[in-house]
Order: C-alpha cells, then structure tokens, then sequence
C-alpha cells in the first residue's frame, strides 16, 4: 500500500476508533507502540488530568487527600456550674425536710389525713424531679436549666411568703423556720451562679447539639400533658360548679358538702394537677424546636399557666379554708359572710376556668408567630443561612 493510502485512510481510523469509545490520543498511536509513562492517567481520564503537584487530583490516585481535623473537644465545665447544682440540692434537701416535719407535725397533731398523703407523694416527686434537672444541668441540656430556674422561682415564692406569714404553708416552730431561711438563701445563689456569664458560655457551646429531647421520650412527655391538663380543667370545670352550688343554696348541709368536697379536691388534687400540667409543659416546650419563649403562643400559654396556678394557691386555696372554717362556726347561709366569700370563690374559679379554655384554644390556632428571641435565634441558626 502506497503512503498516500496510509494517510487517506487515517481519517477513517480515528472517527472509527472514537465511534468505538476508543480515546482519539490512543487511536492516533501506531500499533504496538507504548504510551508515554505521564500520560497514562491523562489517557485514562482525559478530563482530569493527573497533576503530580496536587495531591487532592483524581487523576492521582497514589496521593490521598490529608485526614480531616479531629473534632474539637468539649469545653471543660465551669465552677459555677458545681457551685450552683450543690445549692439546688441543699435547697432542695431543705426545703423537703421542712415538708417532713409539718408531715410529722400533722400526724402529732392527729389532723393528718388524705391532704398529708398527697403532700408526701408530692415531696417525693419534687426530690426526684430536681435530682433530674439538676443532673440535665450538669450535662449541659438547656432545657434542664430553665426547669431549674422555674422551679426554685416557684420555691422562693412560696417559702417567701410563708417566711412574710402572707401566705405559702405555715411554719411550725423555730427548726422549720431556720430550714425554710435556708432553703432561700442557697436558692438565691444557686439562681445567680445559674445565670454567670462562664456558665452561659458554657451552655452556649454545649447545648447546641442537645436543645431537644429524644423523640419517643417527647411523645410520651407530650401525652401526659395533654392527659394531666385535660384533668386540670375538669377539677376547675368541677369547683367552679360547686362554688355556684354552695353561693346559691339555702340548705346548710348542702352548702357544707360542696365546700367540704372542695376542700378534698384541692388539697389532694388540685395542686398535684396544675404541678405537673406546669412540668410537662415546660419539657414539652423548652426541650421541643418551638422553645419555652421563642413562640408567642407557648409563653402566652406558659406566663398564664403560672398565673392560673398563683390564682388558685393565694386565693381559691385561702377562700376555700375560709368557707370552711365559717362553716365549723355554723355561719348563717345567707345573708352573711358566706355569701361574700362563696360569690369571691365563684367569680375567682370562673376566671381560672376561662382562662384554661383560653390556653386550650391557643394550643389549637398556634397564633401570634415567634418572639424576639425566637427571630434572633432563627437568624443565628444554620438551616437560615442556607
């Protein structure tokens, strides 16, 4: 064959090699001859041609890419944060030792009765419930340190007004009192050492990866909410109707039945009740993605939670012993101070009423859109960025 045919039929050659999926460079190459050792790569991928000075090229397979960086290790936990757990467990301690003795005191006192066993059902809870939150504290859960804020509040409310002698439970003797003294000073420093700038940027790199509780523990947080409110509003449903009840009378025994059975349901129902709705509501929302005060619509429902619950402890609680107390005394039915506090204990257990059906209307519309905080921490949040 003539050289002139050799060159025509080159052409045909290579647009028949390409055709085949055979790389034009290596058609191109007469038989039986090599290729060059640095281009073997580019040959094999033409697009991504070896580059021995890179050792991240695809064509490079002999070089691996550096290992990624270890991950950071936790930052140490703050002082602060050991100072303050052991002031909530003194606290705590006092403050369940204190309900010991008024236990113990009632038993002496031969008044002891169905209330004296919810009281020791609730100081059992309650030890079990800080011992909790404190441990999610110390773990760096959020959520853990808002019950703890929320709860010691509550304490130092309570053993504040009983130490004024404006309210809370009465304290019987001086050893009672000086627990009580206790339990509020180690309160106070435990709130504070809660809120030092260490342990809130401690918290702020830790908690980042541990805001929410696990799935199924939610669920079954968020049934007993739903079943404990549920209770809760049947309660108020409940006093509300026997307060309208013992006013509107004119049969003694009747008027001293429904304030008598009042009485009962207060005292070993009612508070346990609204207690825990508060707890369960609190772990539902600050261990959830709608967050404690991120959405209007959980603080509404959180700040009137608490409000229904002081409206109950100060004065349903105190009209209720009143009501009782004018009872024993054989008050007249009508006409008297029975009218005044029965009609009091109506309009207040109406409005508890109310605003029960307000926050279950509020559980069901979710109105109102986030807070201040809640749009603060949706801009500083990585899926916002995206």
């Amino acid at each position: 064959m003539s050289t002139t045919d050799q060159t025509d039929q080159r052409p045909a050659a290579k647009a028949k090699a390409a055709k085949g999926g055979r790389p034009l460079a290596e058609a191109a190459r007469p038989a039986g001859e090599a290729a060059e050792p640095g281009k073997a790569a580019e040959i094999a991928n033409p697009a991504n041609p070896a580059d021995p000075a890179d050792p991240a090229s695809p064509g490079n397979p002999a070089k691996a890419a550096p290992p990624a960086d270890p991950p950071a290790p936790p930052p140490a936990r703050p002082a602060a944060i050991a100072w303050a757990y052991a002031m909530v467990i003194v606290a705590t301690l006092a403050a369940i030792a204190s309900n010991v003795f008024e236990i113990a005191h009632q038993v002496e006192t031969g008044v002891a009765g169905a209330a004296t066993t919810g009281d020791l059902v609730l100081t059992i809870a309650f030890c079990a419930l800080f011992g909790f939150f404190a441990e999610m504290l110390r773990a760096g859960r959020q959520w853990g340190r808002v019950l703890l804020t929320v709860f010691t509040s509550l304490g130092l409310l309570f053993t504040g007004l009983g130490l004024a002698g404006l309210g809370g439970r009465p304290l019987v003797g001086p050893l009672q009192a000086s627990l009580a003294v206790i339990s509020f000073v180690t309160s106070v420093v435990g709130l504070v050492l809660l809120f030092v700038p260490s342990v809130n940027r401690w918290m702020a790199a830790v908690r980042q990866g541990s805001r929410t509780i696990p799935q199924r523990l939610r669920k079954a947080v968020l049934t007993a909410h739903v079943a404990i409110s549920v209770g809760w509003l049947g309660l108020v449903t409940g006093m509300f109707a026997m307060s309208v009840a013992g006013a509107t009378t004119h049969s003694a025994e009747q008027q001293a039945a429904m304030y008598r059975t009042m009485s009962m349901l207060d005292e070993i129902f009612l508070g346990m009740t609204s207690m825990f709705a508060l707890i369960t509501g609190i772990v539902v929302g600050a261990g959830t993605k709608w967050g404690l005060l991120q959405r209007r619509w959980v603080a509404v429902k959180f700040f009137t939670t608490m409000g229904v619950m002081l409206l109950g402890f100060s004065v349903i609680h105190q009209l209720i012993l009143k009501a009782n107390e004018l009872v024993d005394a054989d008050a007249p039915v009508r006409g008297g101070e029975l009218d005044t506090v029965g009609w009091s204990m109506a309009g207040a257990a109406a409005l508890a009423l109310l605003s029960l059906v307000f926050m279950t209307a509020v559980s069901t519309y979710k109105p109102w859109g986030p807070t201040r905080w809640g749009r603060r921490g949706h801009r500083r949040s990585p899926e916002a960025t995206r």
